[in-house]
């Protein structure tokens, strides 16, 4: 049997119209959502670049470099006859017109940043240590030496962190520089282990026939051996009158090792302080 198909009803020509509006609009709605979402997109990666660049941390190495073999240049241009005030003065200006500007700035590594800053005023210490050349030459040497010791540790430290190069002409120099900063940060190490243990030394003085002897029990944990070492003790009585300066050593006094230490005295009263200061030691060969 031929069932009849049920006749279609005509689409009202006003809901065919909404129907194509609210097409149109949904493609514009979806459209205007996908810009949007590009030009936030693009933005924060701009935002990001530009937060990247604000950070000055390898322009600074650049600069450095740059101010590095200026000077390293007019170093090998010079003669003994060049060596003046003004002479040192030039050395200097050199790194100062390349890295001064970065005394401000801000970096991502904040270790960095302070070792930029320690090392511009290095440069300025050995600036205004140039201006004595000529007046004061035995301060000018000492003030030069200083600033020396810190801008080459520092440019050690440049080196091994901070992937701080120069051209081939000029690393030899650098290699000299470096050696001398390795040197000064053994010495700093040296010392502050040295400063440690003699802060740690407490004497417990007693009276031993009419002068009183101070005694201590003492660990070395500097991380070297000694050959000898020698410290200072300033005693002072309950005025805080220093009144007298008398002598801890020790020999062959290895890392690790604890030894009782004497410190003998010509005072007739116990000691209100005591200081110890290292004097002088020798660290045993490796």
């Amino acid at each position: 049997m031929k069932i009849e198909a049920m006749p279609s009803r005509p689409i009202n020509p006003k809901v065919v119209s909404a129907m194509n509006m609210l097409r149109k609009w949904s493609a514009i709605t979806l459209a205007c959502v996908i810009a949007a979402s590009m030009v936030l997109l693009v933005g924060c990666a701009e935002k990001s670049d530009q937060s990247q660049s604000e950070y000055a941390d390898e322009a600074f190495i650049q600069s450095l470099a740059k101010g590095y073999e200026a000077r390293d240049t007019l170093v090998g241009q010079s003669s003994k006859a060049d060596k003046s005030a003004e002479y040192y003065e030039k050395l200097v200006d050199a790194e100062l017109e390349q890295v001064e500007q970065y005394q401000s700035a801000q970096f991502s590594d904040s270790k960095l940043q302070e070792n930029a800053i320690a090392y511009i005023n290095a440069l300025k210490d050995q600036r205004a240590a140039a201006e004595l050349y000529a007046t004061d030459n035995s301060k000018y040497k000492q003030d030069w030496q200083k600033a020396y010791d810190k801008r080459t540790a520092l440019l050690k430290t440049f080196v091994d962190n901070n992937g701080f190069a120069v051209s081939p002409e000029h690393q030899d120099s650098l290699d000299k520089l470096v050696s001398h900063g390795k040197k000064v940060e053994r010495d700093n190490n040296q010392k502050e282990a040295i400063e440690s243990l003699a802060s740690s030394i407490n004497l417990e003085f007693t009276e031993r026939y009419s002068t009183f002897v101070g005694q201590a029990t003492v660990t070395n944990n500097t991380g070297y051996d000694f050959d000898y070492i020698n410290f200072d003790v300033e005693l002072f009585d309950s005025s805080g009158v220093k009144v007298e300066t008398a002598s801890l050593y020790a020999n062959h006094w290895l890392d690790g090792e604890t030894i009782a230490l004497d410190c003998y005295t010509s005072i007739k009263e116990p000691p209100s302080t005591v200081k110890v200061i290292p004097s002088n030691y020798k660290v045993a060969d490796a």
